[in-house]
């Protein structure tokens, strides 16, 4: 009985030796960096104090040295967001780095979103299970005011309705809240006397997926006095659209 219940703590001791030494090897930061952006998403409301600038982070968890990591950056804004560099850069200890983005005076935004795509080039120094991309959305924070009650006529659903017309106090832009559905605003803005809007869900799906306000025919648009005609593709993510109509709003 005593050599059976040696064995066994024999065998219990190498057991917990070895995980120990796997468990080492799993969690060992070896000489990468171990990268990860805290978020997959980062959504900035400018607001004049940011002094034209926004500024994300990317964290390490191997604070040893100084180093270096570069990223690869995907500029959906058309230029109008400028980095600094095209890496984020680790003082020797510190376990967090920055980058930052610079844009035109505030004055000059609308409403409209921005996008800018963030990825760690290099695959090897990113973390087990970390964020190795990042997608940046930035946008004028407006304070939006109630222009009263319009009327909003859909060709596509064949249908019409009272609708909330609300204007940015801060520059030409529109929204609609909860157009045709609840909790999914069309919004536009108005720029030299012409209607402009984004690509933007309208809160309609389908069974393949959300379907989106797409502005291809963003030209036909058209006001006259306080009818404003909207020309909508009506087209799902991957680019594929159901048809387009005329959507016409009658403003308050």
């Amino acid at each position: 009985m005593k050599k059976i219940i040696l064995l066994t703590g024999v065998i219990a001791v190498l057991f917990m030796a070895s995980s120990c030494q796997q468990e080492g090897v799993k969690y060992a930061l070896g000489d990468k960096a171990e990268v990860s952006f805290p978020s997959t998403l980062v959504n900035f409301s400018m607001v004049a104090a940011d002094n034209n600038q926004i500024t994300v982070e990317l964290w390490r968890g191997n604070t040893k040295g100084a180093v270096s990591i570069p990223v690869t950056i995907t500029d959906k804004t058309g230029g109008v967001f400028t980095p600094e560099k095209a890496q984020f850069d680790f003082a020797e200890g510190e376990n967090k780095a920055y980058l930052t983005f610079t844009y035109p005076d505030l004055t000059q935004f609308g409403g409209e979103k921005y996008k800018i795509e963030l990825l760690v080039t290099d695959d090897s120094q990113v973390s087990p299970n970390g964020n190795k991309k990042m997608e940046i959305t930035a946008q004028r924070k407006l304070t939006f005011k109630s222009l009263g009650i319009g009327t909003f006529t859909s060709e596509w659903f064949e249908e019409s309705w009272p609708q909330e017309v609300q204007k940015a106090e801060e520059a030409d832009y529109y929204r609609l809240p909860d157009c045709y559905y609840k909790g999914y605003p069309i919004e536009f803005s108005i720029v030299e006397g012409k209607i402009r809007y984004a690509l933007q869900p309208s809160g309609w799906t389908t069974s393949l997926g959300m379907v989106f306000w797409d502005p291809r025919y963003i030209d036909e648009c058209e006001i006259v006095e306080k009818t404003y005609t909207f020309v909508v593709r009506w087209a799902i993510s991957d680019g594929r659209a159901y048809g387009s109509s005329y959507e016409v709003l009658e403003m308050p």
